[in-house]
Protein backbone atom coordinates (compact mmCIF):
# COMPACT_ATOMS: atom_id res chain seq x y z
CA UNK A 1 0.00 0.00 0.00
CA UNK A 2 2.85 2.38 1.05
CA UNK A 3 4.97 1.19 -1.98
CA UNK A 4 1.44 2.19 -4.29
CA UNK A 5 1.22 5.62 -2.80
CA UNK A 6 4.54 6.31 -3.35
CA UNK A 7 4.32 5.68 -6.88
CA UNK A 8 1.38 7.86 -7.57
CA UNK A 9 2.80 10.67 -5.77
CA UNK A 10 5.92 10.34 -7.78
CA UNK A 11 3.95 10.42 -11.05
CA UNK A 12 2.18 13.77 -9.64
CA UNK A 13 5.26 15.03 -8.52
CA UNK A 14 6.62 14.77 -12.64
CA UNK A 15 3.43 16.50 -13.80
CA UNK A 16 3.48 19.52 -11.34
CA UNK A 17 7.45 19.93 -12.11
CA UNK A 18 7.00 19.47 -15.80
CA UNK A 19 3.56 21.89 -15.93
CA UNK A 20 5.11 24.97 -17.13
CA UNK A 21 6.68 23.58 -19.93
CA UNK A 22 5.95 23.42 -23.50
CA UNK A 23 6.39 19.37 -23.92
CA UNK A 24 7.62 16.77 -21.64
CA UNK A 25 9.92 14.20 -22.72
CA UNK A 26 11.02 11.61 -21.04
CA UNK A 27 13.95 8.73 -21.99
CA UNK A 28 12.80 5.06 -22.64
CA UNK A 29 13.20 4.07 -18.74
CA UNK A 30 11.23 7.04 -17.51
CA UNK A 31 8.73 6.40 -19.60
CA UNK A 32 8.49 2.80 -18.57
CA UNK A 33 8.28 3.24 -15.41
CA UNK A 34 5.62 5.75 -16.04
CA UNK A 35 3.41 3.61 -18.04
CA UNK A 36 3.64 0.90 -15.39
CA UNK A 37 3.10 2.75 -12.63
CA UNK A 38 0.48 5.21 -13.47
CA UNK A 39 -3.06 3.45 -13.69
CA UNK A 40 -4.68 6.25 -15.47
CA UNK A 41 -1.82 5.72 -18.59
CA UNK A 42 -3.02 5.84 -22.26
CA UNK A 43 -0.02 4.88 -24.32
CA UNK A 44 -0.04 6.15 -27.80
CA UNK A 45 1.63 5.02 -31.05
CA UNK A 46 1.34 7.74 -33.65
CA UNK A 47 3.18 5.61 -36.47
CA UNK A 48 2.07 4.13 -38.96
CA UNK A 49 -0.17 1.15 -39.30
CA UNK A 50 2.85 -1.32 -40.60
CA UNK A 51 5.46 -0.05 -38.11
CA UNK A 52 2.61 -0.53 -35.36
CA UNK A 53 2.48 -3.91 -36.62
CA UNK A 54 5.89 -5.00 -36.76
CA UNK A 55 5.66 -4.32 -32.77
CA UNK A 56 4.32 -2.10 -30.42
CA UNK A 57 4.37 -0.82 -26.88
CA UNK A 58 1.98 -3.23 -24.82
CA UNK A 59 -1.52 -1.99 -24.70
CA UNK A 60 -0.56 0.95 -26.77
CA UNK A 61 -3.74 2.61 -29.44
CA UNK A 62 -2.81 3.11 -32.78
CA UNK A 63 -3.45 6.45 -34.55
CA UNK A 64 -1.15 7.00 -37.66
CA UNK A 65 0.20 11.09 -37.35
CA UNK A 66 0.26 11.27 -40.93
CA UNK A 67 -3.50 10.28 -41.64
CA UNK A 68 -5.81 13.27 -42.68
CA UNK A 69 -8.08 12.62 -39.86
CA UNK A 70 -5.49 12.54 -36.92
CA UNK A 71 -6.78 15.41 -35.23
CA UNK A 72 -10.14 14.29 -35.15
CA UNK A 73 -9.37 10.94 -33.87
CA UNK A 74 -7.61 12.28 -30.85
CA UNK A 75 -10.30 14.86 -30.34
CA UNK A 76 -12.15 11.98 -29.41
CA UNK A 77 -10.26 10.70 -26.56
CA UNK A 78 -10.75 11.57 -22.64
CA UNK A 79 -8.62 14.55 -21.86
CA UNK A 80 -8.17 13.55 -18.08
CA UNK A 81 -6.03 10.95 -19.15
CA UNK A 82 -2.66 10.96 -18.94
CA UNK A 83 -1.92 10.24 -22.54
CA UNK A 84 2.42 8.38 -23.16
CA UNK A 85 3.04 9.16 -26.95
CA UNK A 86 5.93 7.80 -29.23
CA UNK A 87 6.79 7.22 -32.94
CA UNK A 88 10.24 5.59 -34.01
CA UNK A 89 12.55 8.58 -33.34
CA UNK A 90 10.57 11.66 -31.71
CA UNK A 91 9.57 13.57 -34.18
CA UNK A 92 6.06 12.82 -35.11
CA UNK A 93 5.32 12.04 -31.44
CA UNK A 94 6.51 15.34 -30.66
CA UNK A 95 4.39 17.20 -33.21
CA UNK A 96 1.80 14.92 -31.99
CA UNK A 97 2.37 16.10 -28.38
CA UNK A 98 2.24 20.17 -29.14
CA UNK A 99 -0.94 19.30 -31.11
CA UNK A 100 -3.00 17.66 -28.33
CA UNK A 101 -1.89 20.17 -26.02
CA UNK A 102 -3.42 22.85 -28.60
CA UNK A 103 -6.25 20.62 -28.00
CA UNK A 104 -6.61 20.74 -24.57
CA UNK A 105 -4.79 17.86 -23.20
CA UNK A 106 -3.03 18.87 -19.72
CA UNK A 107 -1.01 15.51 -19.28
CA UNK A 108 0.94 14.40 -22.11
CA UNK A 109 4.75 13.04 -22.25
CA UNK A 110 6.91 12.16 -24.76
CA UNK A 111 9.35 9.39 -25.42
CA UNK A 112 12.65 11.26 -26.58
CA UNK A 113 13.95 8.55 -29.12
CA UNK A 114 11.14 6.87 -30.09
CA UNK A 115 11.26 3.48 -30.46
CA UNK A 116 14.87 3.40 -31.84
CA UNK A 117 15.85 4.44 -28.41
CA UNK A 118 13.56 1.95 -26.35
CA UNK A 119 15.23 -0.28 -28.56
CA UNK A 120 18.68 0.16 -27.69
CA UNK A 121 17.43 -0.50 -24.50
CA UNK A 122 16.54 -3.46 -24.59
CA UNK A 123 12.66 -2.70 -23.49
CA UNK A 124 9.75 -4.83 -24.66
CA UNK A 125 7.56 -4.73 -27.71
CA UNK A 126 4.16 -6.96 -28.92
CA UNK A 127 4.96 -8.50 -31.90
CA UNK A 128 1.83 -9.02 -33.64
CA UNK A 129 3.54 -10.97 -36.89
CA UNK A 130 4.22 -14.23 -35.97
CA UNK A 131 7.75 -14.00 -38.64
CA UNK A 132 10.13 -11.03 -38.64
CA UNK A 133 10.60 -9.13 -41.79
CA UNK A 134 14.22 -9.52 -42.79
CA UNK A 135 16.38 -6.67 -43.65
CA UNK A 136 17.05 -5.30 -47.12
CA UNK A 137 20.68 -5.23 -46.04
CA UNK A 138 22.62 -7.23 -43.73
CA UNK A 139 25.31 -6.29 -41.59
CA UNK A 140 27.61 -8.09 -44.15
CA UNK A 141 26.17 -6.27 -47.15
CA UNK A 142 26.95 -3.24 -45.22
CA UNK A 143 30.13 -3.84 -43.74
CA UNK A 144 31.55 -4.20 -48.07
CA UNK A 145 29.48 -1.19 -48.87
CA UNK A 146 31.28 1.02 -46.54
CA UNK A 147 34.91 -0.62 -47.33
CA UNK A 148 35.27 1.28 -50.47
CA UNK A 149 38.41 2.76 -52.34
CA UNK A 150 36.56 6.36 -52.23
CA UNK A 151 34.76 7.84 -49.49
CA UNK A 152 31.24 6.72 -48.40
CA UNK A 153 28.56 9.11 -47.08
CA UNK A 154 25.77 6.76 -45.57
CA UNK A 155 22.48 8.82 -44.76
CA UNK A 156 20.15 6.87 -42.66
CA UNK A 157 16.72 8.40 -42.76
CA UNK A 158 13.25 7.21 -43.29
CA UNK A 159 10.77 8.39 -45.85
CA UNK A 160 8.46 9.94 -43.16
CA UNK A 161 11.60 12.02 -42.10
CA UNK A 162 10.90 16.01 -42.60
CA UNK A 163 15.03 16.45 -42.67
CA UNK A 164 15.23 13.32 -44.34
CA UNK A 165 13.41 14.53 -47.32
CA UNK A 166 14.71 17.74 -47.40
CA UNK A 167 18.15 16.83 -47.41
CA UNK A 168 17.00 14.35 -50.71
CA UNK A 169 18.25 16.55 -53.22
CA UNK A 170 21.01 17.95 -52.27
CA UNK A 171 22.50 14.28 -51.44
CA UNK A 172 21.77 13.38 -54.86
CA UNK A 173 23.79 16.64 -56.37
CA UNK A 174 26.18 15.32 -53.88
CA UNK A 175 26.50 11.95 -55.58
CA UNK A 176 26.36 13.46 -59.14
CA UNK A 177 28.96 16.28 -58.41
CA UNK A 178 31.41 13.87 -56.82
CA UNK A 179 31.02 11.02 -59.34
CA UNK A 180 34.05 8.59 -58.88
CA UNK A 181 35.51 10.18 -55.62
CA UNK A 182 32.47 9.78 -53.18
CA UNK A 183 30.24 6.81 -53.22
CA UNK A 184 26.82 8.07 -51.50
CA UNK A 185 24.34 5.39 -50.20
CA UNK A 186 20.72 5.73 -48.16
CA UNK A 187 19.51 3.84 -45.85
CA UNK A 188 15.97 3.26 -45.29
CA UNK A 189 15.80 2.39 -41.44
CA UNK A 190 12.34 1.51 -41.82
CA UNK A 191 13.63 -1.52 -44.07
CA UNK A 192 16.18 -2.33 -42.02
CA UNK A 193 15.51 -1.96 -38.56
CA UNK A 194 17.65 -4.80 -37.31
CA UNK A 195 20.46 -3.33 -38.91
CA UNK A 196 19.52 0.13 -37.31
CA UNK A 197 19.47 -1.39 -34.45
CA UNK A 198 22.69 -2.92 -34.20
CA UNK A 199 24.78 0.11 -35.32
CA UNK A 200 22.48 1.86 -32.58
CA UNK A 201 20.94 4.61 -35.17
CA UNK A 202 18.57 6.31 -32.77
CA UNK A 203 17.97 9.20 -34.50
CA UNK A 204 17.36 10.23 -38.11
CA UNK A 205 18.73 11.40 -40.09
CA UNK A 206 22.68 10.31 -39.44
CA UNK A 207 25.14 11.00 -41.71
CA UNK A 208 28.40 9.26 -41.47
CA UNK A 209 31.59 9.21 -43.67
CA UNK A 210 33.75 6.34 -44.01
CA UNK A 211 37.55 6.37 -45.57
CA UNK A 212 38.35 2.29 -46.41
CA UNK A 213 35.53 0.95 -43.62
CA UNK A 214 36.51 3.43 -40.89
CA UNK A 215 34.14 6.09 -39.60
CA UNK A 216 35.97 9.54 -39.93
CA UNK A 217 32.89 12.09 -39.36
CA UNK A 218 29.24 11.31 -38.03
CA UNK A 219 26.42 14.19 -38.02
CA UNK A 220 23.22 13.87 -36.60
CA UNK A 221 20.22 16.26 -37.60
CA UNK A 222 19.82 18.36 -41.20
CA UNK A 223 23.00 19.82 -42.61
CA UNK A 224 23.07 22.20 -45.18
CA UNK A 225 25.05 21.70 -48.31
CA UNK A 226 28.02 23.70 -47.63
CA UNK A 227 29.07 22.10 -44.58
CA UNK A 228 28.65 18.91 -45.68
CA UNK A 229 31.24 19.62 -48.49
CA UNK A 230 33.38 20.79 -45.86
CA UNK A 231 33.88 17.43 -44.60
CA UNK A 232 34.20 15.84 -48.04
Amino acid sequence: MKTKILSILSILLFFTSACNSQQVDVNPEKFNQLINEDKNAVVLDVRTPEEYNSGYIKDAKSIDYRSSDFENEVNKLDKNKTYYVYCLSGGRSGSAVKLMQKNGFKNVVNLDGGILAWNAKALPLTQTNSTAVADKISMEQYQQMISSDTLVLVDFYAPWCGPCLKMKPMLEDVAQEYAGKVKVIRLNIDENKQLAKTLNVVKIPILKIFEKGKEKWVHNGYIEKAELIKQL
